[in-house]
């Protein structure tokens, strides 16, 4: 469609973004910052931030950090003073924490916002043409905004069949649960994924007993396998039940309960949650007049930077589908804004972690071991257990582990795989290593606080590098051997310490 503004014309916008989640958010205020003129299109009114704040991940988040604080306290005062405070709590409560860190997050977004002088136009918005976005508000007439770059920022939404009879309290999904009025006393989730582990372990912990159904048959797919048996062995321990390779047949509502077959296996629940993946939300925007390619989810096709085949109409985050995370969500639209701009930061990252916020947390970056017995990679395992870290025997910690992926041949990280409390703060330290290409003697080398979590790390490391140097001396990496006389670390020779 051609456009009836032509780029010497002027605009209203250097920079017109559609949706206010973690892309958005970042974008404008990027672009804001490099003087430029940005105006937020966001359909919900009074609320800015999308499911990243309001129904998905800060709910979700806090409520998993206060049912793991408080099962946190059960190896030190025993599992009665841990039931008692579970049966004793109220969901209104409970939820009303979320809903309030919701609220304190969205205010403090606003704030952002307007002292960096970002317009927000409350109303829905579709792309007029290349320049132009209709905005139509349940309080004025619909009306149109011009941008010199448009940005489609618009998120995703969970994927609801319409063979499953939604109906927001016995039949939900992600978007419904946080609205329950009381806690089930037992429920299905379909879908191993993130979001059904999650949601798993949350209601798990408050005393649910939880089914998981999924036609595959792991959790998970995209981990490491030995972790997510980990993360698996420890949410059985919480008393969910895991029923895998089934492919979900029926739903239906029968009385109070919720009817679940699943080929030859049949449940009833007081509560069904469909978690079985998202889709970008990008239809009814005006895509398909202008051309613009997305798959058979939703998801827009870009480049390398973020550009559709129009290149001053941007789209990123969960509009093009994954990761689909809130912080590479949030680096893509501060690389949009720049981009736009001429103001280069480089590439965009190629490496970046991965976090479960499951009970305990889980996190990962770079590969698999799975990956590399498909690419022919000679590696070595290093492993350290929260049960032989002294801080995870302090804490009580029944399941844990960290585990490195070392190059047999030139030692360097080649994937980090944590599972255990505080995995998504530890997988940082590693980040920084496999981000300069480090070795696992960069690791051994580091003094860490001790009792400590973090050196696990040096652990698993000195774990791994016992299997290339049996005789316990550990040489420097062999490319460090090539540029310096020396024979060894600093000091010349290392004995293992384990």
């Amino acid at each position: 469609m051609t456009s009836k503004k032509q780029p010497d014309q002027g605009f209203q916008y250097d920079l017109l973004i559609v949706g206010s989640g973690p892309t958005g958010i970042h974008a404008a205020v990027q672009a804001a910052k490099l003087g430029k003129k940005v105006c937020i299109v966001e359909k919900m009114p009074g609320k800015i931030g999308g499911s990243w704040i309001h129904t998905g991940t800060l709910p979700s988040k806090t409520l998993r950090e206060s049912l793991e604080q408080i099962h946190s306290i059960r190896y030190h005062v025993g599992s009665k003073w841990v039931d008692r405070i579970i049966q004793d709590l109220n969901i209104g409560t409970l939820f009303g924490r979320a809903f309030k860190v919701s609220y304190l997050e969205e205010e403090l977004v606003r704030k952002h916002l307007a002292s960096n002088s970002v317009v927000i136009a409350e109303g829905y918005g579709t792309i007029e043409d290349r320049f132009s976005v209709r905005v139509v508000s349940t309080k004025d007439e619909p009306y149109v905004l011009t941008g010199r770059n448009i940005l489609i920022a618009t998120g995703s939404k969970p994927r609801r069949p319409n063979e499953i009879p939604f109906d927001g309290w016995r039949v939900v999904d992600s978007d419904d649960v946080l609205q329950l009025e009381q806690v089930p006393s037992s429920m299905v989730i379909y879908g191993a994924g993130v979001i059904g582990c999650e949601y798993a372990c949350i209601f798990a912990a408050l005393g649910v007993k939880v089914t998981m159904i999924d036609s595959r048959s792991r959790i998970l797919q995209y981990l490491d396998l030995e972790v997510a048996n980990e993360l698996k062995k420890s949410m059985e321990a919480m008393g969910v039940t895991f029923v895998l390779d089934k492919t979900l047949q029926k739903v239906h509502v029968k009385g109070p309960q919720v009817v679940v077959e699943s080929d030859d296996y049949h449940i009833s629940v007081e509560v069904f949650f469909y978690a079985a993946g998202r889709v970008s939300t990008t239809d009814k925007i005006g895509l398909e007049r202008l051309g613009i390619s997305m798959n058979d989810r939703g998801a827009i096709e870009v480049n390398e930077h973020f550009q559709t085949s129009l290149p001053n109409i941007y789209a990123a985050g969960d509009a093009i589908g994954p990761p689909a995370l809130a912080a590479t969500a949030s680096q893509q639209g501060r690389y949009v804004a720049c981009h736009a701009f001429g103001s280069s930061i480089g590439a965009f990252p190629s490496l970046y972690p991965i976090g479960v916020y499951t009970i305990p947390e889980l996190s990962m970056i770079g590969k698999t071991e799975e990956e590399l017995k498909q690419d022919n990679v000679e590696y070595v395992v290093g492993r350290a257990s929260y049960s032989e870290i002294a801080r995870g025997y302090i804490r009580g910690d029944s399941f844990g582990l960290l585990k490195l992926l070392i190059s047999k041949k030139t030692h360097e990280i080649l994937g980090i795989h944590i599972v255990g409390a505080d995995a998504c703060n530890l997988i940082h330290i590693g980040l920084g290593y496999m981000g300069k290409n480090g070795h696992a003697q960069d690791l051994i080398n580091l003094i860490f606080n001790y009792p400590t979590l973090a050196e696990g790390f040096r652990i698993a490391a000195f774990n791994g590098l016992n299997q290339i140097f049996t005789d316990g001396i550990i040489k420097a990496p062999p490319s460090v051997q090539e540029t310096s006389s020396t024979e060894a670390l600093s000091p010349k020779t290392l004995k293992i310490a384990k």
